[in-house]
């Protein structure tokens, strides 16, 4: 908000300089991020927050700097005379949806001379931003710059019924506005009626055809309080942000609606020779009264952490436009005033008197620890994965949250699940919310290939997004890696290797055992739609599946022009965490020496080496501690569609030594099985 210093001492008196002002006002809340020189003077560039409408216009931010240096604010003169002493233009006002616009204030001026505005007010609105067009329409700036509150101006005799009508536009409606638009309306957008169609979107922007011309004569004054949410609504799906817009949708002051017709009304006398002849009306048929909320001592030392004086929260409400009124046995009423919008609970109550009293003023003190703190699950569970995933020398990344239409259906979630659409979406690509990491990170993977990187290792922590049973939409923590080519970066100590399935599948292993996961299996999937069928392979966590793995699919290589392997990698948190930091058991050296045998067997390809593992183990062999897969080959001497497996058992019995007949009788029972069930030999050299 652009704040001319020479307008702003209309209203309260400075005798700071401007660099005091800008260091005071920042000190309260108001940052003040530059100041530019202009015709009229230095103007202040502020930064108003969101839940500050009220700071919108000069008077508002001078109530401020009267409140700060406690001296009176001066208010501009206005019209006190708002009835015509004969109607000579009637007309006539009609909400037909007050649940939109509860006050709609309307006037008429006859004997306007449309022409050029006077200098000092062309150099006050472009000393805020503004270009002057007329004075008509330069007054109704000048005020909305001045109180804050937006004013619209009709050609009255271009307004077909002569009146006004304020209802929801019907379905199919279209109308053209001041920026030369043809717009199509909705039936939940409010609309100005002339009571034979649109002429203004209500809260927005009016329409070209009852606009301000040289030839006017007759100018219809509008001043009205809209919803916030429907302005917001109709201003996001038009596409249409303007100066009103943007202070409807914060929440405009409701009470100063015949404040702001009588302050242009004035003006319009003044500077265009206008004078009333419809008089004031003032349709209101849903009363507003302002909050009123309970404040109590204890909230404030509660919040603050210190005690404020009785005389210092009364007068500083007071100067804000506070009225408070004490109660019985301490503490007050407050009543808010209408511009502050914001107002909803005692915590912002205590925010104002924070801002005064000063926060350099509040000791920084810890507040006294009752129990001791700890991390919370989900802090712990994240940041292990961090450190493990870290620690193999992968980086995190983030993406947003929001999928294209394209994005659901290239990356499916491997769980089913209805994809969320975003209410009011910036653009076609932020429509959902995403339901995987897949998309972001194979996005993220070509912006480096495109950069010239061909090896990326990246990994992402991040919600993903579905719509529960009963419709409601709901987030999971997900967990996301990527890794594409070579294994370690090119040097003369390391050999040249590409990334796999096997390194995607093993930094997970080394994953779940940094998690203390007791026990997982991998294997086959060719359900995910992004993943290659060829080594797709789903992860389970006690039989219930909790991620997915493989490489990219080839037809999505080919659409992303990749142009060479990516593996994939996709992990609910949620469902792992459940299982993660099983208790640490200790156990005492081995006393013992252990036995290890090697053995290599033929068996057939389609036989998964995980199902060979898990069968071996369910023999019960209580001195079998290790299994491991230590060569695979295929080739020469090997039968077609059959596969040789070197493996190496490891025997311990903790209480005593282990005899070769004892061992070799292990061995006997492994080798039957795996010929009774998967029909495997002994391979000869």
């Amino acid at each position: 908000m652009k704040i001319s210093m020479e307008w702003l001492q209309d209203y309260v008196s400075i005798t700071e300089s401007v660099e005091t002002l800008k260091e005071d006002l920042t000190m309260i809340g108001l940052l003040v991020e530059g100041v530019q020189p202009a015709a009229g003077g230095p103007v202040l560039d502020i930064e108003v927050t969101s839940n500050r409408p009220d700071c919108l216009s000069h008077i508002g931010i001078a109530r401020e700097v009267a409140a700060r240096y406690d001296r009176p604010l001066q208010f501009p003169a206005v019209e006190k005379e708002l009835e015509a002493a004969s109607e000579t233009i009637p007309f006539g006002i009609e909400i037909r949806d007050p649940d939109l616009c509860p006050r709609y204030v309307g006037l008429v001026l006859d004997g306007v001379a449309v022409g050029e505005s006077p200098e000092w007010m062309r150099r006050r609105l472009e000393a805020a931003g503004m270009r002057s067009l007329n004075n008509i329409v330069d007054i109704t700036n000048y005020v909305l710059l001045e109180t804050g509150h937006p004013l619209h101006a009709f050609d009255f005799d271009r307004l077909r019924g002569g009146r006004i009508v304020v209802g929801r536009a019907g379905e199919g409606a279209r109308m053209e506005t001041l920026d030369g638009v043809e717009r199509s309306l909705d039936g939940q957008m409010l609309v100005i009626n002339d009571g034979e169609g649109p002429v203004a979107i209500a809260g927005v922007m009016g329409g070209i055809h009852s606009e301000i011309s040289p030839s006017t004569r007759r100018v219809l004054l509008e001043a009205a309080w809209f919803k916030p949410q429907s302005v917001r609504r109709t201003s996001r799906r038009l596409g249409l942000s303007t100066e009103a817009s943007y202070r409807f949708e914060r929440g405009a002051d409701w009470d100063n609606t015949v404040f702001s017709i009588a302050r242009a009304c004035r003006l319009m006398r003044e500077i265009a020779g206008g004078r009333v002849a419809g008089s004031l009306k003032d349709v209101y048929p849903v009363k507003m009264e302002p909050p009123r909320i309970r404040l109590d001592p204890e909230e404030i030392r509660r919040l603050l952490g210190v005690a404020l004086d009785a005389r210092f929260v009364e007068a500083t409400l007071g100067r804000l436009g506070f009225r408070t009124e004490k109660r019985e046995g301490g503490g007050w009423d407050v009543v808010c005033p209408s511009w502050r919008a914001d107002m909803e609970r005692p915590a912002d109550l205590v925010e104002e008197l924070a801002r005064f009293h000063g926060y350099h003023n509040i000791p920084a003190e810890l507040p006294p620890s009752r129990t001791p703190g700890a991390h919370s699950p989900v802090y712990l569970l994240e940041n292990t994965v961090r450190a493990a995933l870290a620690g193999q020398g992968y980086c995190e990344g983030v993406n947003l949250s929001f999928a294209s239409p394209a994005d659901h259906g290239e990356f499916p979630p491997p769980w089913a699940a209805e994809r969320v659409a975003v209410a009011n979406p910036l653009t076609e690509e932020t429509e959902f919310l995403r339901t995987s990491l897949a998309a972001g990170l194979v996005r993220a993977a070509k912006r480096n290939f495109n950069v010239g990187r061909k090896r990326v290792c990246l990994f992402e922590i991040g919600k993903v997004y579905a719509q529960g049973p009963d419709g409601t939409p709901g987030e999971r923590n997900i967990l996301g890696i990527l890794g594409t080519g070579e294994v370690l970066e090119r040097s003369w100590l390391t050999q040249e290797g590409e990334i796999g399935f096997f390194h995607l599948k093993g930094l997970v292993d080394a994953l779940l055992g940094r998690l203390r996961v007791p026990s997982w299996e991998v294997e086959p999937l060719t359900s995910c739609a992004w993943l290659d069928p060829a080594d797709g392979a789903s992860l389970k966590v006690e039989g219930e599946m909790v991620g997915v793995m493989g490489s990219l699919a080839p037809e999505l290589e080919e659409r992303y022009k990749l142009r060479q392997p990516v593996y994939i990698a996709e992990i609910d948190l949620e469902r792992l965490g459940r299982r993660a930091f099983a208790p640490i058991v200790y156990r005492s050296v081995p006393k013992m020496p252990s036995a290890e045998r090697d053995l290599s067997i033929v068996v057939g390809k389609d036989v998964a080496w995980g199902t060979i593992e898990r069968g071996i183990l369910s023999l019960g062999i209580r001195e079998l501690v290790e299994i491991r897969l230590m060569d695979v080959y295929e080739g020469e001497k090997i039968p077609a569609g059959r596969a040789s497996l070197s493996l190496r058992l490891t025997f311990l019995d903790r209480e005593r030594t282990l005899t070769i007949d004892r061992v070799q009788g292990f061995m006997n029972t492994v080798l039957s099985f795996l010929n009774t069930n998967y029909g495997a030999g002994i391979r000869s050299l």
